[in-house]
């Protein structure tokens, strides 16, 4: 005869289900957590390889952040690639090469004829070297929350719905010149599920150093110490 479970059988087991699930949450969050400190913690290692390798090399390195994608991707340019300090230079500069290249043809600008004005912010192109880390995609249960530097003038984030087109995809760069200097960039990795719980790895401009932090960067307090103007000589 098939017997039934009774109610304190179905207590047991219930009670025994939560422990087991308050065992193993705590243990699940320290396995993600331990991937967001790896992502950030293998992102500032790429910086502080590329500082080297563009001082032994003489060259411009930047790293392209797709944040649609969750991924990186390091390109090398011209030592004298001309970097932005703010949104407002880099938009009067573009504004200033379009008008220069209204004075020539598809066809001409095709050609190279107007390759010293296309070319005057540098360029760029992908790198592959055996053994040198280029590029990378963060792990599953990581993304990108948001990446800041001065050029773009505040943290820019995820595009909020899914982009159609590869153009359509949200990308920004970061660059480590050939004296040693990099550009201030603050990059935040959290969990897919959880924005307020990851890891943020701050790269200071000049002294090419390279933190690691839980909490979020507050950028205007990063920035404080730069003066809003030049000292007067005297």
């Amino acid at each position: 005869m098939r017997r039934g479970v009774s109610l304190i059988e179905m207590v047991v087991v219930l009670a025994v289900i939560g422990v087991v699930l308050a065992i193993g949450a705590p243990a699940l969050s320290s396995v993600f957590d331990l991937q967001q400190r790896g992502e950030a913690k293998a992102m500032a290692d790429i910086y502080r390889l590329l500082q080297t390798e563009a001082m032994l090399r003489n060259v411009t390195f930047r790293v392209e952040y797709n944040l649609d994608k969750s991924t990186w991707r390091v390109e090398v340019g011209d030592p004298g690639a001309l970097i932005f300090s703010d949104p407002r230079e880099r938009e009067r500069f573009e504004d200033e090469q379009k008008r220069q290249l209204k004075r020539f043809t598809d066809k001409e600008i095709a050609k190279g004829e107007a390759a010293d004005i296309v070319d005057r912010n540098g360029r760029f192109a992908g790198l592959s070297v055996p053994g040198f880390p280029t590029s990378g995609t963060l792990s599953d249960r990581c993304r990108y929350a948001y990446v800041y530097t001065p050029q773009y003038g505040q943290p820019i984030t995820p595009s909020k719905d899914t982009p159609e087109t590869a153009e359509d995809e949200v990308r920004v760069y970061s660059h480590i010149f050939p004296d040693g200097t990099m550009e201030f960039t603050v990059i935040r990795i959290v969990d897919v599920d959880d924005p307020a719980d990851g890891y943020t790895v701050e790269v200071e401009p000049f002294s090419g150093e390279v933190r690691i932090e839980t909490e979020e960067t507050e950028i205007g307090a990063a920035l404080a110490w730069i003066p809003s103007e030049a000292p007067e000589s005297k």
